[in-house]
């Protein structure tokens, strides 16, 4: 029982209940409004970190971008740094005198680490400045890429001063020549078909040469440079054989054109006439020369093949007129010849031979995006799964590029020879190849046209 406050009446039985039921009820609501407060509170404070973490990692990545954008601009104002055939023998020879493998590969690797920046910033400002909006096509977007994420691994990890840390370097060197084997399949997805007229596609071709010529030199680097890593062969240093024969590398390349011809149209093949200096040598990049000489007496056989075809398939086709090349070792030079009578073509055509977007007629592009075995005989259609140097793993090669004559013309100009072309209409074509041989000659590096641009 008990009393009121204002009177003296007892109060009933259950209320002392209700009381401490109340008091109950009001302690659990108090306890829940106070841990609700907590949680709110918890959730604001976890809203304010979360927002500050945003924005941490948005100036993070602003002020990664900047700083790229500011190597780009750095590395891009700075001159590459082109060496010659002679330089590149010599330092990788490993037994110069106070030279030793761990030297040779760390001073070649310190190389590369200050010069692949700079001549990717150079390639990036050309893509990123070209007209007609191509440099916002989702495959020039993609090369870009590749060539961005190459000077963040590159400069990632500081200049190298030890032989582990070189060997991280060349690791990564290698991972990179992979990965770029499909550039120019990009480049000509993004330049193909009808998206711009005969006249754009003029305009691009002093871009393009660049483009090529910045290209080889790349992977000549960096091939030569993983190939110094490889266990040394006699008469080798990385990639330069220092007693290049040149009637061998004819004969190599023949052999390669030859197959090719074989597997794609069932050819039986013109015969090869070797004559003069064939027994010159001198110090090259002998996978540079394979190269176009493959390409060349390709073009040879298969000309010579289609001209004298007879128009009926079910007639026998007559023996092959055959195709002839000259070896002439010169004083300052040698010079070879490829003479065919594949029927030639007008002069009319000269000119569209050396650009890049044009196509040869017979079309390969069917086997463009795999490698074909026969005979144990791998076929590609593209430049970057085929070349020697530019995969940077072999120095012979039985593939054909089928990029033509313009791509040709830039490995023989790239240690300053050359590669010009006459042509007797109805007749046949004769095209020569001037190797210089003193070795001295830097690498046609062609410095990137454009001013400071913008390269977010």
């Amino acid at each position: 029982g008990g009393t009121s406050s204002r009177g003296s009446y007892p109060l009933p039985p259950w209320f002392n209940s209700m009381r401490e039921s109340m008091r109950r009820l009001t302690q659990t609501l108090r306890r829940r409004s106070g841990a609700a407060k907590l949680t709110h509170a918890a959730r604001r404070s976890h809203s304010t970190q979360t927002s500050a973490a945003m924005e941490r990692e948005f100036t993070s990545k602003h002020a990664r971008a900047m700083g790229l954008q500011k190597l780009l601009r750095d590395y891009g104002s700075r001159s590459t740094s082109p060496l010659s055939i002679n330089q590149m023998y010599d330092f990788g020879q490993y037994d110069a005198p106070g030279r030793n493998r761990a030297t040779t590969l760390l001073a070649a690797a310190q190389f590369v680490h200050e010069e692949l920046p700079v001549r990717c910033s150079h390639l990036i400002q050309d893509l990123m400045t070209l007209p007609f909006g191509l440099s916002q096509n989702s495959a020039i977007q993609e090369v870009v890429e590749l060539f961005h994420t190459t000077i963040r691994e590159i400069i990632a990890d500081p200049r190298p001063k030890s032989s582990e840390e070189e060997e991280k370097l060349r690791l990564k060197i290698m991972g990179m020549l992979r990965r770029h084997r499909n550039i120019v399949t990009h480049m000509r997805s993004a330049l193909a078909g009808d998206l711009l007229s005969s006249e754009e596609k003029l305009q691009l071709q002093p871009f393009l040469d660049r483009f090529y010529a910045t290209r080889i030199g790349n992977r000549t680097m960096l091939a030569h440079y993983v190939q110094l890593g490889e266990e040394p062969q006699e008469d080798w240093v990385g990639l330069i054989n220092d007693k290049c024969r040149i009637s061998q590398v004819v004969q190599n390349a023949y052999g390669i054109a030859v197959d090719v011809c074989r597997y794609h149209h069932d050819i039986n093949p013109p015969a090869l006439t070797l004559l003069g200096s064939t027994e010159c040598e001198l110090r090259y990049f002998e996978s540079h020369i394979e190269y176009l000489l493959t390409e060349i007496l390709h073009n040879s056989i298969y000309s010579t093949w289609k001209h004298h075809s007879p128009e009926d398939s079910k007639q026998v086709c007559p023996p092959l007129p055959a195709i002839t090349v000259i070896i002439a070792d010169g004083k300052d030079d040698i010079s070879i010849s490829i003479s065919d009578q594949g029927g030639g073509f007008g002069r009319k055509h000269l000119n569209s031979i050396w650009t890049h977007l044009h196509f040869p007629e017979e079309d390969f592009t069917h086997h463009s995006t795999k490698a074909i075995e026969k005979d144990q005989i791998k076929f590609a259609a593209n430049e970057d799964e085929c070349s020697p140097l530019i995969n940077g793993y072999s120095r012979h090669s039985p593939r054909l590029a089928r990029n033509g004559l313009p791509v040709c013309r830039l490995y023989a100009r790239h240690f300053g020879g050359d590669l010009t072309i006459q042509v007797m209409e109805n007749h046949g074509t004769d095209v020569f190849v001037t190797i210089p041989k003193d070795g001295e000659v830097p690498e046609a590096l062609p410095e990137s046209l454009v001013g400071e641009v913008e390269l977010a």
